[in-house]
């Protein structure tokens, strides 16, 4: 089984809508050339300055704290570890809606929350991404995506928030963020949820950093990017700004929001085939704008975005999609001052992959994600760079004997308060690795229905402490529809397997082709729904 790129995926799916309908991944757009700027932070311009709110008038969102390394629950307490022990994949039939069931293999517990075509006239509703944040800051709210692009005629499409307790359905969100992950909960308000808010009044194009109350649906705007806000150097007639991937937000040691951000549109055509952006900072409480040095050339392809590191001080620059998506990828990443936007060094990590930021016990900022063009040896699901010093841990790969990675492998750390583990869903193989209990590490598994089929990796959902490189495997998530052998592949159907914000609850979506692991149904149009698997150390 061959890898696929993360953006390649992305970039044939999905299409960027127009300023003002909803938003979904991806790129368009013509080419063009901008100019650059010199390195540093620039005072923001004072038509972005001046909040606004709309009716009903909301209160101005909580500011964070200053940054301090959360001290979290041990998410290993109560699992059972198998290290790379072959486990059975045992029959379970698809739970109904609101049943918990016990996974058969690992002994955890799934509660099937949605059904998507009873509830919306949808085929899917699902986590956003793993790298987006689902969760608030005290788990009474999550929000799930309902696609419009799974709709059945007269079905419901949109951002729907569920309460955390209950897991019962409350309402759509009126939101419009600039793509479908990029959505930010605030740490301290459980009500305010943050966006940048893409749309047009008459002739005019706006693009507002926007919080909302999910409660009442009062809106205040933050900082209004367009049409006077952008830092100097930025091309006139762009037409909007948003996020990168992976959609991280990172919180200085002032407890200040920082925001790895592009303008798009007017003159800024496609970059590498994918929408093309003017790539800057912007520090969210002072109005202040990161413009990097040269070595990060204008414009940017989306994918390419520099993002911040959780705590604030580095931005993360994905050097191979900026050079070209289609060519061999380099496995460098650049590492930026997120103030002054300076080079500092390149590490040895292909964010080009599924990864996201996270943060270890001693407060060091991580990348973490799968790995597939290394050197030999340097491949895995679970690679972890630190960025403050460029060294790179292969903790599940082949280094470590996992062998070479499970494909289809996707890895999110949205824990903010537990910002030292990931947790990671992998499709892989959906025959399974081996039967009878035996099967190798890394191998690429069984060709077909298999009896007795057991997993090492393939089909599974694990989760790995980022300080000390442990891993425990937890269960199988059951979804096939997203393979890559498959004559037609469901995006929807990839494991979006996503943090609470202790780490200790999963959301994962599953279109349950694996009821049964020896006979699995491969339906590129079957019904995807979201399950929550709860570790023992909830509650």
């Amino acid at each position: 089984m061959q890898p696929s790129r993360r953006l390649f995926i992305q970039k044939s799916l999905l299409a960027i809508p127009a300023v003002g309908s909803l938003a979904a991944c991806g790129g368009g757009g013509g080419t063009s050339t901008a100019s650059t700027g010199s390195a540093g932070a620039v005072a923001a311009t004072p038509g972005g300055a001046t909040p606004a709110s709309t009716s009903p008038v909301s209160t101005t969102p909580a500011s964070t704290t200053p940054y301090v390394v959360p001290v979290g629950q041990d998410l290993s307490v109560g699992l059972k570890q198998v290290g790379m022990n072959p486990v059975p994949y045992s029959k379970l039939a698809k739970p109904a809606k609101g049943q918990t069931v016990t996974d058969p293999d690992f002994g955890l517990k799934i509660t099937r929350i949605t059904d998507c075509v009873a509830d919306f006239k949808n085929l899917c509703v699902a986590p956003a991404y793993p790298t987006a944040m689902a969760w608030n800051c005290d788990e009474t709210r999550f929000i799930l995506y309902v696609p419009g692009s799974t709709a059945q005629t007269g079905g419901q499409q949109g951002w729907a928030m569920y309460d955390g307790t209950t897991y019962a359905f409350i309402k759509f969100l009126d939101i419009n963020p600039g793509d479908v992950e990029q959505f930010y909960w605030d740490h301290q308000d459980p009500a305010t949820l943050r966006y940048i808010d893409n749309h047009s009044s008459g002739s005019t194009n706006l693009a507002d950093l926007t919080a909302i109350n999910v409660e009442t649906g009062a809106k205040t705007i933050i900082h209004s990017f367009l049409p006077n806000g952008l830092p100097p150097g930025c091309p006139s007639g762009v037409t909007g700004v948003r996020c990168g991937y992976p959609f991280a937000l990172g919180v200085n040691s002032l407890g200040q929001r920082v925001w790895g951000l592009g303008a798009f549109g007017g003159p800024i055509g496609n970059v590498a085939g994918e929408l093309g952006m003017w790539v800057f900072g912007f520090n969210e409480a002072t109005g202040a704008f990161t413009i990097y040095d040269s070595t990060i050339p204008q414009p940017q392809a989306r994918g390419s975005t520099p993002f911040p590191s959780v705590s604030g001080k580095f931005f993360i620059w994905n050097g191979a999609a900026a050079t070209n998506l289609e060519s061999t990828p380099t496995t460098q990443s650049g590492i930026f001052d997120a103030t002054t936007g300076k080079l500092l060094r390149m590490v040895n990590f292909d964010t080009n992959e599924h990864c996201d930021t996270a943060m270890d016990a001693n407060g060091n900022d991580l990348l973490v994600g799968s790995q597939f063009s290394r050197n030999t040896g340097g491949n895995g699901n679970v690679i972890v760079c630190n960025i403050n010093t460029g060294q790179v841990f292969n903790y599940v790969g082949e280094s470590s004997g996992w062998g070479y990675p499970v494909t289809g492998s996707l890895s999110g750390s949205t824990a903010w308060k537990n910002p030292s583990w990931v947790v990671t869903g992998m499709t892989g193989n959906i025959y399974g690795t081996g039967s009878n209990g035996q099967a190798t590490p890394g191998s690429s598994g069984n060709s077909g229905p298999t009896a007795n089929p057991c997993t090492i990796l393939d089909q599974e959902l694990m989760i790995t402490n980022l300080t000390n490189g442990t891993t425990w495997r937890i269960a199988h998530h059951r979804s096939t529809g997203n393979y890559s052998n498959a004559s037609q592949s469901n995006y929807w159907a990839q494991p979006n397997v996503t943090f609470s914000t202790s780490g200790t609850r999963i959301l994962f979506n599953s279109d349950w082709g694996d009821g049964d692991p020896s006979n699995p149904t491969v339906n590129p149009n079957a019904a995807i729904d979201t399950y929550v698997l709860t570790l023992p150390s909830f509650g």
